[in-house]
C-alpha cells in the first residue's frame, strides 16, 4: 500500500509557549530489544492488512494500534498459535529519518494479535508517524500526535465526529471526507460496525449475525478492510465509545433485546464482543482490566491545551434495563410517557459510578469548551400513539430516562463557564438543540448546546414524519433524515463552528461528492446554537 500524505495538522493546534525541548538524544535512547528466533515469522502474505490507527492521545503520548492478520477472514486472521514479535518506530518525518521511539509489543492469539503500543514521554503538541515491522514486513505509515500541554494555549482545534457505519448499506464516504477536510481528532458515537443485516445493500457482511469472539473479529476484519476507514484511521488520533450494535441491537446492560436468551448467556456474547471491540481499535490495556468480570471500561477524559476537554461516555455497558418491554421483546419500543417504570428516578443511563466520574471531572474542568460524548439524541422528541393520540417515548433513548437526563441538564447549569456541548449520533438524522432547564418550559434558560450528527452509511426512512414532529418542539432548531455523512466541530477560544457535512450519494463508489448541509456557531458564554 503506498504512503498516504498528508498536510501538517499543527497549523490548527498552535501551541502558545508550548514545551520545546531536543528530541535527538531520543532515538539513541531507545534501543529496540532483540526478536527470538522462535517468535520472528516470515509471511507469505502482507500480515498488515487492517493496517495502522493511533488513539487516545494525552500531552506525552497515546496508543498506537495493528493487528496482524494476513487472512483476515479466517477466525484467527491466518495467524494460528503463533506468538509474534512486532516492532514499532515513531519519527518526526514521514520518510523516518529522525526517529524518536522505537519499541517491541508481543502478538498473542488470545488477543486477536492486536497490538496496543502505549507511547509515553514525548514532547506535548507535536506531530508524529509511526509504523510496525513484523518478520520481514512493514506496515502503512500513520500519522498521530501528542495533545497540548494540560491548560497550555491552543489557538484553535478540529474535531470530527461519526456514528452508524452500517457496510453493508454503502461506502464510508465521510472517512474519505475527514482526511481531505484535515481533522485533528475524529471522535466516534459508536454503531462502528453492525452485527445485523437490514435495509438496502450495496455490499456484504462476511459472517452471519456473530455470537462468538471469531465472528466478532471477522466482522471487525471485514470493515477495517475498507480503503476510507483505514485512511481515517492513520490520518490522526481517535476517540471511541460503542452504541448497540457492536454487540445487539437495542441491548441495555446485560439484557439482551430477545426476550428468550438469558442474562447468562447474553453476557457471554457481549464479552466476545467487547474483547473483538479492544482488539480491533486504537485503546489502551486498561480498558480490558474489568475483563474477568465481564466488563470493559471505555469511558473516560481527554484534554486538549485550555482549549477542550472531550468526555467519553458509555450509554450502554452499566444502563438500566428498558422500561416497560413487550413480553416478546426487551429492546427499544414506543411507551407510554406516564409509564411508572420510565419515571423512576433510580434509572440510570450511563451507571452510578460513571454519573459520579462525570459529575467530578465536568466540576473541576478548566477548559474553555467541555464536550460531553454519548451515543444519540439528548434532548427529547415524543410521538404520539395513533389510536389514542397520546404521547409516546423511545424506551432505547434518553426519553427512556428522564430523571437520568435532569442530572446531567443539572450538571449543565451548575456550571454555565463550562461552555457544555453533547455530541451525539445513532438516531441516522442530523439534530441541532437547544439543552433547556426545563424541556416542559419553552421559555427556561438554555444550558448547552446539542449537536447530532447523521450516519455514515445507515438509512433513514421517515424523514417527513420526523421533521413535522420535530416542528413542535421548539428546543429542536434543525432536523434532517436524508442525506448521509457526518459532523465538523472547530474550536476557538471564542466560538465553535459546527458544520453539518454531507458527502452524496453513498450506494455508489463514484456518488462521493462532498458539501455543507447547514453551518452553525456557539458563541463562549452564550449557550444554544445560532444557525450561520
Amino acid at each position: 500500500m503506498s504512503k498516504l500524505i498528508l498536510p501538517d495538522p499543527t497549523r490548527r493546534l498552535i501551541l502558545r509557549g508550548a514545551a520545546g525541548g531536543a528530541l535527538a538524544g531520543l532515538a539513541a535512547a531507545c534501543r529496540v530489544p532483540e526478536t527470538s528466533a522462535s517468535n520472528y515469522q516470515r509471511f507469505d502474505t502482507d500480515p498488515f492488512t487492517l493496517g495502522v490507527a493511533s488513539g487516545e492521545p494525552t500531552p506525552e503520548g497515546m496508543v498506537l494500534w495493528t493487528r496482524l492478520a494476513p487472512n483476515p477472514f479466517e477466525p484467527d486472521g491466518g495467524m494460528g498459535e503463533s506468538t509474534v514479535d512486532v516492532r514499532w518506530e515513531m519519527a518526526e518525518d514521514e520518510a523516518f529519518t529522525q526517529i524518536v521511539r522505537r519499541g517491541v509489543e508481543r502478538a498473542v492469539p488470545g488477543q486477536g494479535h492486536s497490538v496496543h503500543a502505549e507511547i509515553y514521554g514525548l514532547p506535548a503538541g507535536r506531530t508524529y508517524f509511526y509504523r510496525f515491522h513484523a518478520g520481514e514486513a512493514t506496515s502503512p505509515v500513520g500519522r498521530t500526535a501528542t495533545a497540548p500541554a494540560f491548560l497550555s494555549g491552543v489557538d484553535r482545534m478540529r474535531v470530527a465526529w461519526v456514528s452508524c457505519a452500517h457496510y453493508e448499506q454503502g461506502f464510508f464516504h465521510a472517512y474519505r471526507n475527514i482526511v481531505e477536510e484535515n481533522a485533528d481528532l475524529l471522535v466516534h458515537t459508536g454503531d462502528y460496525i453492525y452485527e445485523s443485516s437490514w435495509g438496502p445493500q450495496v455490499r456484504r457482511h462476511a459472517v452471519p449475525e456473530p455470537y462468538t469472539i471469531a465472528d466478532y473479529r471477522m466482522q471487525h476484519a471485514l470493515y477495517r478492510l475498507d480503503p476510507d476507514l483505514q485512511a481515517a484511521a492513520s490520518h490522526c488520533p481517535w476517540l471511541v465509545t460503542w452504541d448497540d450494535h457492536e454487540v445487539d441491537n437495542d441491548y441495555a446492560g446485560d439484557v439482551g433485546e430477545e426476550a428468550g436468551v438469558s442474562i447468562a448467556d447474553f453476557r457471554k456474547r457481549r464479552l466476545a464482543a467487547y474483547q473483538a471491540y479492544w482488539e480491533n481499535m486504537p485503546l489502551r490495556r486498561r480498558s480490558m482490566l474489568e475483563r474477568a468480570r465481564g466488563e470493559m471500561r471505555i469511558w473516560g477524559e481527554s484534554v486538549f491545551g485550555n482549549l477542550a476537554a472531550i468526555y467519553m461516555t458509555d450509554g450502554r455497558q452499566f444502563r438500566t434495563p428498558m422500561a416497560c418491554p413487550t413480553e416478546s421483546d426487551r429492546g427499544g419500543n414506543m411507551i407510554a410517557r406516564d409509564c411508572a417504570e420510565r419515571l423512576d428516578p433510580a434509572r440510570t443511563y450511563l451507571g452510578n459510578d460513571q454519573e459520579g466520574w462525570l459529575r467530578y471531572n465536568f466540576a473541576r474542568s478548566g477548559a474553555r469548551w467541555n464536550l460531553v460524548v454519548q451515543p444519540t439524541l439528548f434532548s427529547p422528541f415524543y410521538g404520539t400513539d395513533p389510536e389514542t393520540g397520546a404521547a409516546n417515548a423511545w424506551s432505547d433513548g434518553w426519553d427512556g430516562y428522564p430523571a437520568a437526563r435532569q442530572r446531567m441538564v443539572d450538571l449543565f447549569a451548575s456550571r454555565p463557564e463550562s461552555n457544555p456541548i453533547v455530541l451525539g449520533g445513532d438516531t441516522h438524522c442530523y439534530w441541532v438543540c437547544d439543552v433547556k432547564q426545563d424541556y416542559e418550559d419553552p421559555a427556561s434558560a438554555t444550558v448547552a448546546s446539542e449537536f447530532v450528527t447523521t450516519a455514515v452509511t445507515s438509512h433513514h426512512t421517515n424523514h417527513d414524519a420526523f421533521a413535522q414532529t420535530a416542528s413542535n418542539f421548539g428546543h429542536i432548531k434543525h432536523f434532517d433524515a436524508r442525506e448521509r455523512g457526518y459532523g465538523l466541530l472547530d474550536l476557538s477560544a471564542e466560538r465553535a463552528e459546527i458544520t453539518l457535512r454531507t458527502v452524496g450519494e453513498v450506494k455508489r463508489r463514484d456518488g462521493y461528492a462532498p458539501g455543507d448541509q447547514a453551518r452553525f456557531v456557539v458563541e463562549a458564554g452564550r449557550p444554544g446554537p445560532q444557525a450561520v
